[in-house]
């Protein structure tokens, strides 16, 4: 995944419109402070992570993440389990974990794991399913009503 470059600025603004601290940040998100810090100079989180911040701000994904330029704060309803969205996005999609394998690349074994509920799909796979959709970061994942 190509660096999401306005995620630390987009981090950063909401720190001080929020008036947070990184140690208040960390404590926040249940994280350590060198975590924290290591966000704001440029790693990105894992999407648990990324979740909760996005949570805490009462912002997108996409905003956070720079894929959207603007800050629309708004609920989001609970996050699904990922074997049920995936479900929800193929049928939503008209496609199948066929296609979407081939079209994306992603192998057989990876969604099959992701049906099962072995594994959730990393940042880099859901922007990947976001940019081949079409749609928001927070639509694949089912945060987005």
């Amino acid at each position: 995944m190509e660096p999401l470059s306005n995620f630390v600025e987009n981090l950063k603004d909401l720190l001080f419109d929020y008036h947070f601290t990184v140690p208040m940040l960390a404590k926040e998100l249940n994280i350590s402070e060198v975590a924290a810090y290591s966000y704001l100079r440029g790693q990105l989180p894992d999407i648990a992570v990324l979740i909760k911040m996005a949570d805490l701000f009462h912002c997108s994904l996409d905003f956070l993440l720079g894929r959207s330029p603007e800050l629309q704060q708004t609920e989001f309803r609970a996050i699904p389990p990922f074997p049920q969205q995936l479900a929800f996005l193929l049928e939503y999609y008209h496609t199948n974990k066929y296609r979407l394998c081939k079209e994306i690349p992603i192998t057989h074994s990876v969604i099959y794991n992701w049906q099962c509920g072995k594994f959730t799909p990393s940042l880099d796979y859901i922007v990947k399913l976001a940019d081949h959709f079409g749609c928001s970061v927070d639509f694949v994942i089912g945060r987005e009503k």
